[in-house]
C-alpha cells in the first residue's frame, strides 16, 4: 500500500489547505507613549520659597507587549489521544497551486478577490499513522493569522455552498492521470455538522486507481478558526469513515490548545 500512501500525499497537497488563508500579523512589542502636556494648562504651583519647583517628569502609559503566538503550539502532538499511532516527520509545505484553488473556492462561495498575505507563522505537524492500519493517518497544519482573516475563513468553510465548490475545485485539479500514474474519482463530498470543538468538517470519499487496482478512501478535513489561529486536521482512512471516537479525541486535543491564546 505504499503507492496508496503516495496517492494520499498527492491528494493532501491539493486539498490540505484549500480554504486556509494567511494574512501577516504585525506583532506589537512593548510600546510606550508619553502623555502630552496641555500647553494651556496653568504652570506648576509655586513652592513656599516663592520659586517654582522642578517640572514633574511626564507620566508614561505602558502597553503590555502582545503575546507572540507560535503555530507549533497548536498542531496535533503525541498524547493519550494518539495512543495506537506512531508519529513521523511532517509532510512539508503546501502545494504551490493551493493558493489558486483557495481563491477558486472562495469566489465560488461568494468571497471574491480572495488574496490573503502570508501568515506570521505556520507549521505542519507530525504524521500519525495507526499501528494496525497504515492507511489510517492524521496530520495537522497551523497558521497564525489576523482575526479578520480568521473570520473570513470561517465564513467560507461554513457557507452552504462550500461542499459543492470544494468538490468542483478537487475535480478540476485531479482530472486525468497524474505524474505517478494515479487517477482519482471523487465519489462524494459531504459537509456533516461540525464535530465538538471544530468550526467545520468536509468529508471526501475518493477512489484512487493505480496499476494494481482501485482503492477507496475517506478523507476528513476538520477546520478550526479561533482567535488568531487557523488549524486544519486531515484524517484519512481506507474504505470507511475514520472511527468517530478516535477522531473526536484528536479534535479535542487541538480544540483544547486553541483556548490558550
Amino acid at each position: 500500500m505504499g503507492g496508496m500512501r503516495r496517492g494520499w500525499n498527492v491528494r493532501r497537497s491539493v486539498c490540505g489547505g484549500i480554504v486556509a488563508s494567511a494574512l501577516a500579523v504585525v506583532v506589537a512589542g512593548c510600546q510606550e507613549g508619553v502623555i502630552p502636556v496641555d500647553p494651556a494648562a496653568p504652570p506648576p504651583a509655586a513652592t513656599g520659597s516663592g520659586t517654582a519647583g522642578p517640572a514633574a517628569p511626564p507620566t508614561q502609559a505602558t502597553v503590555a507587549p502582545a503575546r507572540i503566538l507560535r503555530a507549533g503550539d497548536y498542531v496535533l502532538t503525541a498524547g493519550e489521544e494518539t495512543a495506537g499511532f506512531e508519529s513521523s516527520g511532517g509532510a512539508g509545505d503546501e502545494n504551490s497551486d493551493s493558493s489558486a484553488i483557495r481563491a477558486q473556492v472562495a469566489a465560488c462561495v461568494g468571497v471574491p478577490d480572495y488574496n490573503p498575505s502570508p501568515p506570521s507563522d505556520e507549521t505542519t505537524g507530525d504524521t500519525f499513522t495507526n499501528t494496525e492500519e497504515s492507511d489510517f493517518q492524521a496530520i495537522s497544519r497551523a497558521k497564525i493569522l489576523a482575526e479578520s482573516q480568521i473570520r473570513q475563513n470561517a465564513q467560507i468553510v461554513t457557507s452552504p455552498g462550500f461542499g459543492d465548490c470544494y468538490r468542483t475545485a478537487l475535480e478540476d485539479q485531479l482530472a486525468g492521470e497524474d505524474e505517478n500514474g494515479f487517477t482519482y474519482e471523487i465519489v462524494a463530498v459531504e459537509t456533516p455538522s461540525p464535530p465538538r470543538g471544530a468550526t467545520a468538517l468536509v468529508r471526501t470519499s475518493m477512489g484512487i486507481t493505480d496499476e494494481y487496482g482501485t482503492y477507496g478512501y475517506v478523507f476528513d478535513t476538520i477546520y478550526f478558526y479561533v482567535g488568531q489561529v487557523a488549524v486544519e486536521l486531515d484524517v484519512t482512512n481506507i474504505q470507511d469513515v475514520p472511527p468517530p471516537i478516535i477522531e473526536q479525541g484528536l479534535i479535542d486535543q487541538i480544540a483544547d490548545k486553541l483556548t490558550d491564546q
